[in-house]
């Protein structure tokens, strides 16, 4: 049979707590004060033999947490704090005289509750003249609570068990108070633990259908059909610097994944991105719905979700915000398409960053290829050799990595190595390299145009990239082009082509161009 042991005022304690919780007042004279003005804690007691409660087992009230911190006080800051299962996550367990809790909710906290050495159970009494656990008398016992980056370095204090359970060697409830002083001072942390392992509350779900009003794009913005992540940035807003942002499936790399109640979505197009939606914990599948009052994941309170967007190496400290799914289906466990939109504030601010989110696990669109290179592309103007391999560069006055010089390289006062993977050329010559790598959908270099590129490695993989550099010279940022005249391959081994590329680092005008022709 459980063991449940009580102090003789354990039901004073416990009505007085629940009708303070509940906005109640409790009548009668004013509890006794003890000398730190603090609630004079019970006498130590034994467990009474047999008897003492009312018969069969206690009405289970709904665990709570109440902390009430002393203007002062370095822990909690002067504030009033108290958690239930339905807005705050509790882990509690009991090992011999050793009871620790933790609470996550909008606030993180941990305690330790120690009893004198030589207890198999936690038993019900007061333990006073306490230090901080583990560096506590081991015959008087000990405690610490702690949280959101503050703890002390030493304190005082004492706690009381007014009531405890046992079920086969397993704690099932307790009534707990405790007062701590750090270093010394006179301001106290208080605080009240109520915990029974049959209460079952749980966070709600998420709001179904969501609040009028919500941000949605604009109708027209979006594109009308296929997956795509769309941005829209607030003047202000330190993550999408203002402006507004559409991918698709043809001119980024869209992932989306989803384990449990966890959606993470990555962009990697002309930028990089990633976004992270959370549920509440009591919920198992992400589920259509709002969800709010969030915090930045994976620091977020883990009842209520959460959620975080950054990329282009900016991300917010702290943030609150909010994502509503409208819609989303499953095959089994497995994530096959989901809409879902969100607001998110970084450091308190106003402004805003907005999203969308339409993902389909059929939509098969992907990067086009290279194209028929448009009239009017660069050619050499120079001499370049009438046979045989070679490497021809050509850089306008102003050009960072050419010098504004005309350069031609052939073997055998040169030697010319040329590598091709996949989709990606490397060239090597006196000095030199050069990177030049397909669009994503491209698994070899075929003939035509391949624009809009950024520097390799850090290109839009659905466009392809180009670097190239030496001499102890490189771009930071560059955009430019290559085209593929022609190309041979044996198999999966490059045998033959011919390649140029305008190439513009940090987004200047003069450009450098090169030419390349290599085979048998």
């Amino acid at each position: 049979m459980p063991r449940r042991y009580a102090t003789s005022a354990t039901g004073a304690a416990l009505v007085l707590l629940l009708a303070v919780a509940c906005g109640g007042k409790s009548g009668g004279a004013p509890a006794p004060e003890g000398p730190d003005g603090g609630p004079t804690p019970p006498p130590v007691t034994t467990p009474p033999p047999g008897g003492g409660n009312p018969p069969g087992p206690p009405p289970v009230v709904p665990s709570y947490v109440h902390l009430q911190s002393d203007v002062g006080d370095y822990i909690g800051g002067g504030a009033t704090f108290q958690y239930t299962q339905a807005d705050a996550q509790f882990a509690i367990l009991a090992t011999g005289g050793h009871l620790s809790i933790s609470i996550a909710g909008d606030e993180i906290w941990s305690g330790d509750f120690q009893q004198p050495a030589g207890t198999s159970e936690i038993q019900p009494g007061t333990y006073a003249n306490l230090k901080r656990y583990p560096f506590h008398d081991p015959a008087v016992g000990g405690l610490a609570w702690w949280g959101q980056g503050r703890g002390c370095n030493t304190l005082v204090g004492w706690f009381a068990v007014d009531a405890v359970t046992y079920s086969n060697g397993v704690l099932t409830a307790i009534d707990l108070r405790f007062e701590q002083h750090c270093e010394g001072a006179a301001p106290a942390l208080h605080g009240q633990i109520h915990w029974d392992a049959g209460d079952t509350t749980a966070p709600p779900g998420p709001v179904n259908p969501p609040p009028a009003g919500l941000w949605q794009p604009t109708a027209g913005v979006t594109p009308a059909s296929g997956n795509y992540v769309y941005l829209e940035s607030q003047a202000g807003d330190y993550i999408g610097a203002g402006l507004t942002y559409t991918y698709t499936q043809a001119t980024a790399i869209l992932t989306v994944a989803a384990t449990g109640g966890h959606l993470s979505v990555g962009v990697k197009g002309d930028e990089s991105w990633s976004g992270d939606f959370q549920t509440m914990n009591s919920v198992g599948q992400l589920m259509p719905g709002y969800y709010g009052s969030l915090e930045r994941y994976p620091f977020h309170n883990p009842v209520r979700g959460g959620l975080d967007w950054s990329g282009q190496g900016r991300g917010c400290n702290t943030l609150d915000g909010w994502f509503v799914v409208d819609a989303v289906t499953y095959s089994g466990s497995t994530l096959t398409a989901i809409d879902l939109r969100f607001e998110q504030h970084c450091e308190g601010g106003a402004p805003a960053l907005h999203g969308q989110i339409h993902w389909d696990a059929g939509d098969t669109t992907a990067p086009p290829g290279p194209v028929t290179p448009p009239a009017g592309l660069w050619t050499p103007t120079g001499a370049t050799p009438a046979s045989g391999n070679y490497v021809y560069l050509e850089s306008q006055a102003g050009d960072y990595i050419g010098g504004g010089s005309t350069y031609t390289y052939t073997p055998p006062e040169s030697t010319i190595s040329i590598a091709a993977s996949g989709g990606h050329l490397s060239v090597n010559v006196s000095g030199w390299w050069g990177d030049f790598q397909t669009m994503n959908s491209v698994s070899q270099l075929q003939p035509g145009y391949y624009g809009s590129l950024h520097r390799y490695p850090f290109h839009n993989p659905a466009r392809g990239g180009l670097d190239w550099w030496g001499q102890g010279r490189g771009c930071n940022t560059l955009d430019g082009w290559f085209v593929v005249d022609t190309v041979t391959y044996s198999g999966p081994t490059l045998t033959a082509i011919d390649l140029r590329f305008e190439q513009h680092c940090e987004g200047a005008a003069p450009a450098l161009h090169g030419q390349i022709h290599w085979g048998p």
